[in-house]
């Protein structure tokens, strides 16, 4: 008798406070003149505004400020993480070499907390899958497993890598073991569907753990709607930003303490 499989959800974090909606040219003029006025160390700032311009894809200023971050980071998990960064930066842009180079540099500077480590691995072996370099790929797939095997991310591209080179059994193993870890992400359950339609030799074999992925995931879908926020917009939005301020100029008058926090969503 097959053992039964186990599935887990990695369900999104609610915001702290209200979530209100907020532009991107709303929010690049609140982190520029955050910018401006931590000029005397300005390492926060320039790291806030750099992920904000990844986030909208506005790759070239994301990458100006990453450049502009490096000479202001002392130690080399930091730099790390940065370097990472300017990967997946260069990953938005398609430019898949470029950011194989930039993961290489930072595994260079041995990062020693997992999440850059685990990150850096996986995402130089997603990069090589990309560009067909599945044989090359496969070993920082499978150190970024042995680093955080609670992530789906590298048990994704280490099935893609094993497809990639004929292995397509242990592929559809490690799609498996993605939806296992994170049934809330429904890539790897997808790649598993799209696997056994290629390979019809494989259904009998998978058929069992394909339906239990398909619970799995439609079960998770539904947590993730039913957590979904609020978003605040149109005078709501504004009434809450306004009473934020009011409170933070308060707090800053009579304690002295950091103001309170507004969510955002652009």
């Amino acid at each position: 008798m097959e053992k039964p499989l186990n599935f887990r959800f990695e369900l999104p974090r609610p915001p702290v406070g209200p979530l209100v909606e907020v532009s991107s040219q709303e929010m690049e003029k609140l982190l520029l003149k955050k910018l401006e006025e931590s000029e005397n160390n300005p390492t926060q700032a320039l790291w806030q505004l750099a992920l904000f311009y990844k986030q909208i894809r506005q790759n070239g200023k994301a990458l100006t400020r990453l450049q502009q971050l490096m000479p202001l980071l002392p130690e080399p998990e930091e730099r790390a993480r940065c370097v990472l960064t300017m990967g997946q930066t260069m990953e938005q842009t398609g430019n898949y070499a470029a950011a194989a180079g930039y993961y290489k540099q930072a595994l260079a500077l041995e990062p020693m907390h997992t999440w850059t480590w685990y990150f850096v691995n996986n995402n130089l072996g997603f990069s090589l899958n990309i560009l067909e370099r599945f044989a090359e790929a496969e070993p920082y797939c499978r150190r970024a497993i042995e680093t955080d095997a609670n992530r789906p991310d590298a048990y994704k591209n280490l099935g893609l890598s094993l497809s990639g080179q004929g292995q397509y059994r242990q592929a559809a193993q490690c799609y498996v073991a993605a939806t296992q870890v994170n049934a809330a992400d429904p890539s790897a359950f997808h790649l598993l569907t799209d696997l056994l339609k290629r390979h019809p030799e494989l259904e009998y074999d998978f058929e069992a753990a394909a339906i239990c992925c398909r619970k799995a995931v439609e079960t998770a879908a539904r947590k993730v709607q039913a957590m979904k926020p609020v978003v605040h917009r149109g005078w709501k939005k504004h009434v809450i930003l306004f009473r934020a301020k009011v409170w933070a100029m308060f707090r800053r008058l009579w304690t002295g303490s950091p103001s309170a926090t507004v969510g955002s969503r652009f």
